[in-house]
């Protein structure tokens, strides 16, 4: 997780005139759609090109890093979240409060669009298959591990990926299913093609990893790394999708192999660089190691759990 954002605030955007005749899908053909069990909930209406939007939009202040300026910024990662839970809302909402659960979906789904607009396709030929993928780049430098403008991260695209399951779960709509599976892809393409695929060795074995910070040479962040893998397995669960089983079993794998690489004696490394964790994310990395071992019941999660101090 971006470990030197300095807040976190959601902030009134104006003006979104160009970019909303995406977000909203004019260019797209999404259409409004009503339900007839529940006539309330209801798809957005197509604006006219151009219109303009009174929305709110999650704004990430970063402030200067590393003698960067980076300022504020409509970061990918921060608006998936929000779409999150704005749906898990709508969901606890539905059949208590109708019209507080449609504000609920409008606005998950308004956000959900917003990134879908915002997601770059590529196409890539892999040991002779083309493999078509979407991902989402941060339109910023972040100096704290040498990364220019265009850099993408597993974490961010799990939570897309997420946030795109969910918006099919709560319309029925095929479309975002559609999505999801090409974010997905991204996974399987190695970072040096544009994906979210870096091959680490360890006893002359190879092990998958997805990093937070994508680049040739990655910081191999842990916490980012292990909640991709555990979103990447929900996916698998939910859709029974065998490409996502198959990523996060090997995802797996690989937190087991390099584990003990994370390990100060009674705390925990951030990164594979040796940075040591902060009081969050050494809770973090605790209740990752838990939250690993309820799934796998594998003892090695159980023994870095209640090795790793708060």
């Amino acid at each position: 997780m971006l470990k030197n954002i300095k807040r976190y605030i959601v902030i009134p955007i104006a003006i979104l005139s160009l970019a909303l005749s995406f977000i909203f899908g004019y260019f797209t053909g999404i259409s409004q759609i009503t339900y007839s069990e529940n006539p309330i909930i209801q798809y957005i209406e197509n604006p006219k090109p151009f219109t303009v939007e009174n929305v709110n939009m999650p704004v990430t202040y970063y402030g200067t890093i590393n003698g960067k300026y980076i300022g504020y910024q409509i970061t990918p990662h921060n608006v998936n979240d929000e779409a999150r839970k704005c749906f898990y809302k709508y969901l606890k909402l539905k059949n208590e409060d109708q019209e507080k659960a449609k504000n609920c979906l409008k606005r998950g789904l308004f956000l959900t669009e917003y990134l879908i607009s915002q997601s770059e396709e590529e196409t890539v030929n892999l040991n002779g298959t083309n493999i078509t993928f979407i991902i989402w780049r941060y339109n910023f430098d972040y100096p704290e591990y040498n990364l220019s403008k265009g850099w993408a991260g597993s974490l961010c695209q799990a939570g897309c990926l997420k946030t795109l399951y969910l918006a099919y779960n709560t319309t029925g709509d095929e479309r975002y299913l559609i999505l999801a599976n090409k974010a997905l892809n991204a996974f399987k393409v190695p970072v040096e093609r544009g994906g979210l695929l870096k091959i680490r060795k360890r006893n002359n074995k190879t092990y998958y990893w997805y990093p937070e910070y994508a680049s040739n040479n990655p910081p191999y962040v842990l916490n980012g790394f292990i909640t991709s893998v555990i979103w990447i397995g929900e996916f698998a669960n939910k859709t029974n999708n065998k490409n996502a089983n198959f990523l996060y079993r090997e995802g797996v794998k690989s937190i087991k192999a390099f584990i003990s690489d994370y390990d100060d004696n009674d705390w925990s490394y951030y990164d594979a660089l040796g940075h040591r964790c902060n009081k969050h994310y050494e809770h973090l990395h605790r209740l990752q190691m838990l939250w690993l071992y309820n799934l796998t019941k594998d003892e090695i999660f159980l023994k870095y759990y209640n090795k790793w101090k708060e």
